[in-house]
C-alpha cells in the first residue's frame, strides 16, 4: 500500500471515530438535561446556539453590520463592526460617533449580548442617530490575521497590552476618523481592560485627547487587586515573577484555545455551571445581578482568544501594584544575586510605566462595582488626577452599589443604573442647552411601545 493511501486511511478513520464520538455525547448530553436537571433543551436556547457571530445578534435586534478592516502599522488586521439600520444610509454627518471596545478574552459581540434592546447600549444609542462602532484586538475570534505571520506563529502572539496600546486602540481610531468631517470626536465606550487600553494610548499617544470627546469607562481596570482564591494568587504572583512560569503551562501562543469547543460540548446548562463556578473561585463573583437567561445567551459569546502574554501582563501589574508596561527582562540582563530579592531586582531594573496622569485632558465618566475586585477605583483615582489640575473638574465617578465586574453590561437593573445615564451624558455633550432630554424623563419602549420609567 502507498504511504499516500495509508494516510488516507487513517484520517478516514478518525474521521469516522469523530462522528461517532459526536452521536454518543449528543444522546449522553440529552440524557443529562432530561434525566439530571430534570429539563429539556428549550427552543431559545437551541436558538443562542445556532448564533454564530455578530452578524447574528444583531440581525435578531432588527439591526445589519458592516464590516471593515484595519490595517496596523505592525500589520495585524483586525475587524471593526459598524452597527446600523437597515435603511440607514453609510455615514452621517450629525457629528454623534460612538465607539466600543471590549475587555480581555472577549470581543466585540460582547456589546450587544443583552437579552432584551434595553440592555444593549450600541441599540440605544442607534435609535438616537449615533454612528455606533465596535473594535476588536488583535488575536481575539475576528482578528486572527497578520500580512506576514500566521496565526500557528509564536511570533504572531508575542504581544500584550503594550500592543494594544500603543498600534490598534490608536490605528481604529484613525481609521474611524478617516470616514468623518476633521472636526468630528468620537465617544470612547470601554469595558475593563477596553479601558485600561484606552488609559495606555493616550498615556502614549497624547494627541488622542483632541479627537475624543468623552470616556464612558464599565468596570475599569487598571490596577485590579488579588484574585478570590489563595491558590490562584500564588499561581499569579509566580507568573508575575517569572514569565516563563505560564509560558510552561500554555505554550507562547493563545490561551486556552479549546474553550469554544468546551462550550459546544457541554451545551448551554452544564456550561453556564462551570462558568459560574469558575467566576466564584477566580474572583468571588455571584453573579446575583444577572440572570438565567442573560447568562446562557452571554456566556458562549463571552470568552475569545488572546495571548499568554496578556495574561501574564496583568499579572506583572497585579503583583507590582502598578500601571506598567510588560516586562520583558525576567532575570535577562540581571546577575542571578540580583534577581533573589525584589528589592534588589527594583533597583538594577524599573519597568517602563504608562504615564497616565501627566497626559489625561478629556471629560470621562466611570461606573464601578463596589463587589468587583478587578477594580480599584482608590488607584484608578490616584493614577488619573496624580498631578494632572487638568483632570480634576473632568473626572465623574459613579458606583453601583452591589454591582460585580460583568453588572455594569449585564445586571438585570443595568439600564437605569448605568445605560440611561450614559444616554444622558452623551445627548447633553451634544445639546446646545446641556439640559437633561425628554428621552429619559419618558422612554418608550422600542420592543413594544410601551412607556418605562428609568
Amino acid at each position: 500500500m502507498s504511504q499516500d493511501g495509508g494516510t488516507s486511511l487513517i484520517v478516514t478513520f478518525v474521521n469516522i471515530c469523530k462522528l461517532i464520538f459526536q452521536i454518543i455525547w449528543l444522546i449522553v448530553r440529552q440524557f443529562l438535561c432530561n434525566v439530571i436537571w430534570q429539563g429539556t433543551v428549550k427552543e431559545n436556547k437551541q436558538q443562542n446556539e445556532n448564533i454564530k457571530d455578530i452578524v447574528d445578534l444583531v440581525k435578531a435586534q432588527g439591526y445589519i453590520v458592516r464590516e471593515y478592516v484595519v490595517n496596523t502599522r505592525d500589520n495585524y488586521l483586525l475587524v471593526l463592526h459598524k452597527i446600523e439600520k437597515p435603511d440607514k444610509s453609510n455615514y452621517s454627518n450629525n457629528g454623534k460617533i460612538a465607539y466600543f471596545h471590549h475587555g480581555l478574552l472577549t470581543n466585540s459581540e460582547l456589546f450587544v449580548l443583552g437579552t432584551s434592546k434595553e440592555k444593549n447600549l450600541p441599540f440605544l444609542l442607534l435609535d438616537l442617530d449615533y454612528e455606533v462602532w465596535l473594535g476588536n484586538n488583535r488575536g481575539n475570534k475576528y482578528s486572527r490575521k497578520h500580512l506576514t505571520l500566521s496565526a500557528s506563529d509564536i511570533k504572531f502572539w508575542d504581544f500584550s497590552l503594550d500592543e494594544y496600546a500603543y498600534y490598534d486602540i490608536p490605528d481604529t481610531l484613525n481609521f474611524i476618523r478617516s470616514h468623518y468631517r476633521p472636526e468630528d470626536k468620537i465617544t470612547y465606550i470601554g469595558f475593563s481592560q477596553g479601558c485600561s487600553q484606552l488609559f495606555a494610548s493616550l498615556s502614549l499617544h497624547p494627541d488622542l485627547n483632541n479627537y475624543i470627546n468623552l470616556f464612558v469607562g464599565l468596570s475599569p481596570a487598571l490596577i485590579p487587586r488579588d484574585l478570590n482564591h489563595p491558590i490562584f494568587q500564588l499561581i499569579s504572583s509566580q507568573a508575575a515573577k517569572d514569565n516563563s512560569f505560564l509560558y510552561g503551562i500554555f505554550g507562547r501562543r493563545a490561551i486556552l484555545p479549546s474553550v469554544t469547543f468546551w462550550s459546544h460540548i457541554l451545551g448551554t446548562d452544564l456550561y453556564k455551571r462551570v462558568v459560574d463556578k469558575s467566576l466564584v473561585y477566580l474572583f468571588g463573583w455571584s453573579g446575583k445581578n444577572i440572570s438565567n437567561d442573560q447568562k446562557e445567551l452571554g456566556y458562549p459569546h463571552m470568552f475569545s482568544n488572546s495571548s499568554v502574554k496578556s495574561i501574564t501582563h496583568w499579572f506583572q501589574i497585579i503583583e507590582s501594584k502598578r500601571f506598567q508596561m510588560f516586562d520583558e527582562t525576567g532575570s535577562l540582563g540581571l546577575t542571578k544575586l540580583s534577581v533573589l530579592f525584589d528589592s534588589s531586582k527594583a533597583k538594577g531594573h524599573r519597568v517602563t510605566p504608562f504615564p497616565v496622569s501627566h497626559h489625561l485632558n478629556i471629560p470621562m465618566v466611570l461606573f464601578y462595582g463596589d463587589e468587583d475586585i478587578l477594580v480599584s477605583i482608590d488607584s484608578t483615582t490616584n493614577i488619573i488626577l496624580g498631578s494632572n489640575e487638568k483632570m480634576k473638574n473632568k473626572l465623574k465617578l459613579i458606583l453601583c452599589k452591589g454591582y460585580e465586574h460583568m453588572d455594569t453590561l449585564w445586571s438585570n437593573k443595568v439600564y437605569e443604573d448605568v445605560f440611561s445615564i450614559v444616554v444622558n451624558e452623551m445627548e447633553q455633550l451634544h445639546s446646545r442647552e446641556k439640559k437633561p432630554i425628554p428621552y429619559l424623563e419618558e422612554w418608550v419602549n422600542p420592543i413594544n411601545g410601551s412607556l418605562k420609567k428609568p
